[in-house]
Formats: C-alpha cells, sequence, structure tokens
C-alpha cells in the first residue's frame, strides 16, 4: 500500500488499479537505472566491447552472411520491421523478431519463454541452422585467427588461459546487451514528477490502460509484461502456410519430439515446448516498451499497426476454446482507442542507444597482405 501512496503523489489522482487486481499485480513504474546481472558474468567495459564487436559480427554465423544485428537491428528499434525474422539463406523463420531494448529486465527470453538468461538465449540461434547455423567448436577456432579478437577476449576474460570459447562468446554478448537500455519516455518523466512530459489524450489512454481496457493484467511492472503466458487467439498469418516456414516449424516440431509435425498448420508457442492441451497457442507477453519502432506486431507479425492490436483486443482477443479469461469485449469507443494508441507511443524512449557499428578486425592472413 505505501508504494501505491508513493506513486500517487508523483500522479496526482491517477489510479494505477481498481478493483480486486489491484493487490495483485505490480505497478507500472519507471525502469530501475540499472538492469540485473548474473553473478557469474559481471559487466566491464572490455566485456560490453568486446560483445558489440561479435554482435555486429557475421563470422559468427557458417557461411558468413547473419549477424545478432541482422534480426535485431539498431536502425528498427533492435527488432526487424518484417513479418517475420530473417534467416539463414535458403531458410525461412517462422517466428517475429522481438526487440533487444531493455530484453536486460526480462527474466524469460524467446517467444515461447524456453530460457531464462540473455546468456541462454545467445547459445540457441548460433547454432540454430535456420538462424546463424555456426557449429561452436568451429566458430572458437574462427575466432582464434583474428589477433584483434585474441587481443580483446584476453581483456575480458584475464583469468581464462584459453578465453576464446563459446561460453565466453555468449556472455560478452549478453554483456553488451544489458547496456542496450533506455529509460526517459514521456510516461517515465511523467511518473517521475514531470506532469508536461505526456498530453491529455496520452493521460486518459494511461487510464484507460489500467482501468476500462484491462491491458495491465498481463502488461504490468516497470518493464510492462509479467513474464507469463496467455493465450489470446491471436489469428494465423498467410505466410506461416509458405513452404519453407512450414519447413522450419516442422523441423522445430521434430525437435521437440513431435512425430507428426505437418499436423500442426501454425505456431502453438509453449505447446511446442510443454505439450500441453492449455498451452497451445500461449506466448510470452511482450514487452510494451517502445512498441511503437517495431512493427509488425505479435508471434507472427499478423498485425501491421498499433491500432490494429488494439482492435483486437477491444474485441475480446481471437476465437479459440482455451483462449485466457482474462480476455473480453472492451466495447471502446474510437476515442478511447485512439488515445490507449497515444499511450503505447509515449512508452517510446526519447532516447535511444545509438550504437555506431565497429569496424570489424581481419583474420591474421588479411593482416599480412595488407587488406582487411
Amino acid at each position: 500500500m505505501k508504494k501505491k501512496i508513493a506513486l500517487a503523489s508523483l500522479v496526482g489522482t491517477f489510479v494505477l488499479f481498481s478493483g480486486a487486481d489491484s493487490a495483485k499485480q505490480p505497478s507500472i513504474a519507471p525502469l530501475p537505472d540499472r538492469p540485473p546481472e548474473p553473478k557469474d558474468n559481471p559487466t566491464t567495459p572490455e566485456k560490453v566491447e568486446l560483445g558489440k564487436f561479435l554482435y555486429f559480427d557475421p563470422r559468427l554465423s557458417g557461411d558468413g552472411s547473419t549477424s545478432c544485428a541482422t534480426c535485431h537491428d539498431p536502425n528498427h528499434g533492435w527488432a526487424k520491421k518484417r513479418v517475420m525474422s530473417p534467416a539463414y539463406p535458403e531458410n525461412k523463420h517462422f517466428r517475429h523478431s522481438p526487440t533487444v531494448l531493455n530484453v536486460a529486465y526480462n527474466t524469460l527470453m524467446f517467444w515461447d519463454g524456453r530460457v531464462k538468461t540473455l546468456e541462454e538465449q545467445a547459445f540457441g540461434p548460433i547454432k540454430s541452422p535456420f538462424e546463424m547455423n555456426m557449429n561452436y567448436d568451429l566458430l572458437e577456432e574462427r575466432l582464434k585467427q583474428v589477433p584483434k579478437y585474441r587481443e580483446m577476449f584476453k581483456k575480458a576474460f584475464p583469468k581464462d588461459e584459453d578465453p576464446i570459447t563459446i561460453e565466453n562468446i555468449v556472455k560478452a554478448i549478453a554483456a553488451f546487451e544489458r547496456t542496450i537500455v533506455c529509460n526517459d519516455s514521456p510516461f517515465d518523466k511523467y511518473m517521475r514528477g514531470d506532469k508536461t512530459a505526456m498530453d491529455e489524450l496520452q493521460i486518459k489512454g494511461m487510464k484507460l490502460f489500467t482501468g476500462k481496457a484491462g491491458c495491465v493484467q498481463c502488461h504490468n511492472g516497470p518493464n510492462f509484461t509479467d513474464d507469463k503466458f496467455h493465450v489470446t487467439g491471436v489469428p494465423k498469418h498467410k505466410v506461416e502456410d509458405d513452404a519453407l516456414v512450414r519447413a522450419t516449424r516442422n523441423f522445430v516440431l521434430r525437435e521437440h519430439g513431435f512425430k507428426n509435425p505437418e499436423k500442426i498448420d501454425r505456431d502453438l508457442g509453449l505447446y511446442f515446448i510443454t505439450k500441453k492441451e492449455k498451452d497451445k497457442g500461449a506466448f510470452k507477453t511482450p514487452t510494451l516498451r517502445n512498441v511503437a519502432l517495431t512493427p509488425p506486431y505479435m508471434h507472427n507479425g499478423v498485425f501491421r499497426t498499433l491500432e490494429e492490436v488494439v482492435e483486437f483486443y477491444n474485441k475480446g482477443g481471437g476465437n479459440v476454446p482455451n483462449k485466457s479469461k482474462k480476455l473480453k469485449p472492451l466495447n471502446l469507443t474510437e476515442e478511447e482507442k485512439e488515445a490507449l494508441v497515444a499511450f503505447l507511443e509515449a512508452l517510446t524512449c526519447e532516447t535511444l542507444p545509438q550504437i555506431e557499428e565497429p569496424e570489424l578486425p581481419p583474420y591474421e592472413e588479411e593482416i599480412a597482405k595488407g587488406g582487411g
């Protein structure tokens, strides 16, 4: 109760929650200044610098065509403004790229939440045959042929006799990603006491968000996500029937033990991991911070605009038997829908992390030849 009183003092008469749910949900609030970090991977300037190089280096992929930045592009809100994420050549992905902005505050990674840390997350795409398609042992040997990397790894992991390992590669990438944060949106400023940071329409949208629209049931806490899974009945996108998208989805299903993947015609999220009927179509709640920067929306990119997303929830979500009981028709007016979108836009940082892509270091023989 003390926390609510303190927040109320910042925002006047604004009521964060109403009804019985008010005691069950964390308040929407500004982000902490620093994200948490694991004890076994403390952030250091040397590690972050190394991680930045690795994040942009396509040599982490089998054919040297794909880097972390290919799918999580600083110029696209640290995501990718396309329906499905980019994929390794001759493949197609089956999910939309989520943003890396403020990902350091997440407690689950991927749309299906199958890992809990950024370090675990980084392991996956590097090895995935439809993402970066790289063998870990080969990657270690490849990076050892770059004098600059030998030097950078030694500085970042000074206690390791042989520091160029896949474990240290993902630790460095994770350390860099923990610096991709921002918390100076109009919402953050308003909640810290600047009453002029949001206009009347945005303030009205915030009240709808926490009240009539009920968005806060799932999008709560400082990062606007409960880091849980919900079935909302997101409609199938026609691209999910593309032959190469189906091939990737079927491959993933077989990896998870499904013997007849061709019987499944769409992405069912958490169900692919747990195989439980109640989890069919359940996906992790994405953050709404900077959401205006990362269209299209949902795990399959089926909605092109925030207006379409709001209308989907205004109608009570999709028509599936196991849909979350939290969803019901909202009966929002056109003005209320406009206000809700305005508030979502107010979650956009004014100062986004600007990272200049580094000039990647050459291999040893390229130095000897005077090339690069």
